[in-house]
């Protein structure tokens, strides 16, 4: 499972519908997700943005979370849906092992002296 960022805007009245109903909004946003196959980190609302809606999921690939964004933002009363991919251990490694492997060809250019 790879890591995602979500946020996302909503109408006035789709936020007005969750603070009304705020013991269902992590188990709507669980579901919705596990739909896709993937799980729920953590769900929450910006509150420095006014109530915008955000979280932590986890998918098994990019198609899965794109999907589920699609649906989301399909949504009556979402306005806007985003999502991001993270970077995991795994990929820090990949990317630590990828810039050891090309650090002399890649600032080879700097030393006058090769």
């Amino acid at each position: 499972m790879k890591p995602f960022f979500y946020h996302g805007r909503i109408s006035s009245q789709l936020l007005h519908h969750v603070i009304e109903n705020s013991e269902n909004f992590e188990l709507t946003m669980r579901r919705s997700v596990e739909a896709f196959g993937g799980s729920l980190v953590n769900c929450f609302f910006k509150a420095s943005s006014g109530g915008e809606p955000a979280g932590f999921l986890l998918f098994p690939n990019d198609l899965s979370a794109r999907a589920w964004s699609i649906f989301y933002g399909s949504q009556n009363g979402v306005l806007e849906s985003h999502i991001e991919r993270l970077l995991d251990s795994d990929d820090l490694k990949a990317l630590g092992s990828q810039i050891s492997a090309s650090k002399d060809e890649s600032t080879g250019h700097r030393d006058p002296g090769k």
